[in-house]
């Protein structure tokens, strides 16, 4: 059973209160736009994407700060409120909401670092997302991606806990080896972390 902490819940509903155009779940979108101090036309890798607006980390993003990147998702009939929807009426769905494009497929299976230079993504991405159902296919994913060749100023990374134990700590000893320090683990479900370079330079 998962279990909010009255401080998790408090900073959520203050975030919210604050920024209701936020879209994502539990403010990481607020998050992120407040650790890269409002940056306007960041960088973004959401993997995981879902549905193009609701609950999705990257809308109010791309929308309100001219940020730009890519999504990837399974689709239907996994993608959040997109379940009864054909993979052709997602695609055309996420046209209509996105200018971020969606690269549509099983996210263990992608080459990430193929996919990152066919985007002509920065070395340095201002953030990820990595957000996946069964939670163990978070982790796995988070195994895939080229962090020997990029670098990300800020992750939110959903561990799940409350679900499945088998992720949170390998996946915090894996970001810590890369220089990724962990700010916030909230309601047993997301653990964030900023890169070293970005808080040295603060």
């Amino acid at each position: 059973m998962q279990k909010y902490s009255e401080e998790d819940l408090k900073y959520i509903y203050s975030k919210k209160g604050k920024y209701p155009m936020s879209k994502s779940q539990i403010g990481q979108d607020i998050w992120v736009l407040e650790q890269l101090k409002f940056k306007k036309n960041g960088i973004f890798v959401d993997i995981g994407g879902g549905s193009p607006e609701e609950i999705n980390n990257t809308f109010w993003l791309e929308k309100e700060f001219g940020w730009s990147g890519i999504s990837i998702d399974i689709g239907p009939p996994f993608a959040h409120a997109c379940e009864k929807m054909t993979k052709q009426q997602y695609l055309e769905f996420w046209k209509s909401k996105r200018l971020t494009p969606i690269v549509c497929g099983d996210a263990l299976e992608m080459d990430y670092l193929k996919i990152f230079k066919e985007y002509n993504l920065p070395k340095i991405i201002d953030y990820i997302s990595i957000d996946l159902e069964p939670p163990i296919s978070t982790l796995k994913a988070l195994l895939k991606v080229p962090f020997d060749e990029y670098q990300f100023n800020v992750i939110t990374f959903e561990i799940d806990y409350y679900r499945d134990e088998r992720l949170r700590d390998p996946s915090r000893k894996y970001l810590e080896k890369r220089g990724y320090k962990m700010i916030k683990s909230i309601l047993q479900q997301e653990d964030w972390y900023i890169h070293e370079n970005l808080l040295n330079n603060e």
